[in-house]
């Protein structure tokens, strides 16, 4: 095999691993969590906004750290069309994080405050899903 051979059969494999959906697995699940409170946290609209900071107008929290992530039954509203729901709704992955989200309060000490998120992956919509107090 040449050099350029043994290149572009390099470039091939890269390409071919970039274009993989990882779809419904754990580090999916982890890494699309970690892209909406990085928004939330940036003051930006979110799926992963408590309803309790919704409702109160808390500012955005200033950190979080999942204390445990696991397997779960999926939420059979993750979908926009409920009244289509696909017939194997029952075995999208789902996963339930627990998370402390840490705020500032107003005299300007940590607050902490634990929730717990189910993410199911919506496999027909190739999406994942948010219901929070699970």
């Amino acid at each position: 095999m040449t050099k350029w051979q043994s290149v572009w059969l390099l470039v091939m494999v890269a390409m071919v691993g970039c274009s993989t959906n990882p779809g419904g697995t754990e580090s999916a699940a982890r890494k699309y969590f970690h892209g909406e409170f990085q928004k939330w946290m940036a003051g930006e609209s979110t799926a992963v906004a408590t309803k309790r900071s919704q409702r109160q107008l808390l500012a955005p929290p200033i950190s979080y750290d999942i204390r445990s992530i696991g397997r779960s039954e999926p939420d059979f509203l993750a979908c926009q069309d409920t009244a289509n729901l696909p017939a194997d709704w029952k075995t999208w992955p789902a996963f339930k994080l627990n998370v402390a989200i840490e705020w500032k309060s107003e005299a300007g000490s940590p607050m902490t405050n634990v929730t717990t998120y189910l993410l199911t992956w919506n496999s027909a919509e190739q999406r994942w899903y948010v219901t929070e107090g699970i």
